[in-house]
């Protein structure tokens, strides 16, 4: 009884359904509780003298993904998509197999003329601002393919600019 008991309440907090069930324990009601959406990641690469890609990405902790992209991208102007349960969850396993946490917030030089990466992170609980222009640690170079991978891979749907 306890197993049953305990996955019901997995499933109201993972899931956002509300169950009632009547004393024979005969489900009566399900209804979806709506997940209130909030900003998770933003990444955004920024131009250089030359043909560097310029466009920023955000992404909300609902899957719903924004991309931007300015100049020397394959995509210009606005665009949505989502992502799948499991890619937000490879999304935050990741960040913390590489403790995006712990990291620094900038890695840098004197070299001016190579484009950055800004990441701002949002999990609920911890924020983070990491400015990666160079030097910056493999994994978070690798965390920052990850978050390109999933989107530019992804059915970007263009959004009408009179929305």
């Amino acid at each position: 009884m306890e197993l049953i008991i305990s996955l019901l309440i997995f499933g109201i907090v993972t899931t956002g359904t509300v169950v009632q069930s009547n004393q024979n324990g005969q489900e009566l009601v399900e209804e979806t509780i709506p997940v209130k959406e909030s900003l998770f990641l933003t990444m955004e690469r920024t131009p250089c003298f030359g043909k560097c890609p310029n466009y920023k990405i955000t992404i909300f902790n609902t899957g719903r993904v924004i991309y931007e992209g300015s100049q020397f991208v394959e995509k210009e102007g606005k665009f949505e998509s989502q992502l799948s349960k499991a890619q937000m969850k490879e999304i935050t396993s990741t960040m913390n197999s590489i403790n995006i946490f712990g990291m620094k917030d900038k890695y840098d030089s004197n070299i001016t003329d190579i484009p950055a990466c800004l990441l701002y992170i949002n999990d609920g609980e911890q924020k983070k601002k990491i400015y990666d222009r160079y030097g910056g640690p493999d994994e978070l170079r690798d965390f920052e393919k990850l978050i390109d991978k999933l989107v530019l891979n992804s059915s970007l749907i263009k959004v009408d600019k009179a929305k």
